[in-house]
């Protein structure tokens, strides 16, 4: 393995921090070289996560089991408005 030099911000740092504790993590190492792997295989295997609705919607949920709201929409209208505009294309 080679050893790859990386500049990070304190947010970022602080991220990984509670990402290491949280999902049990050894190392902020570890937790960064899994996150890569993880996006590498995802743009070789050319997947869209955002593409892939049922992993979206589980991803979802498990943050709002462990109580993080996932999504926070602040709209001018109202959904359904967004909806019906959509249809009139």
């Amino acid at each position: 393995m080679r050893v790859v030099p990386v500049r990070l911000d304190d947010q970022d740092i602080k991220q990984i921090d509670r990402l290491v504790q949280r999902q049990s993590y050894r190392s902020r190492n570890e937790a960064i070289r899994k996150m890569i792997k993880e996006k590498l295989s995802e743009f070789l295997n050319n997947k869209d996560p955002d593409e892939n609705v049922e992993e979206l919607v589980k991803s979802m949920l498990r943050m709002k089991k462990s109580g993080r709201e996932p999504v926070i929409l602040k709209l001018r209208k109202k959904a359904v408005d967004s909806v019906a505009e959509g249809r009139d294309r």
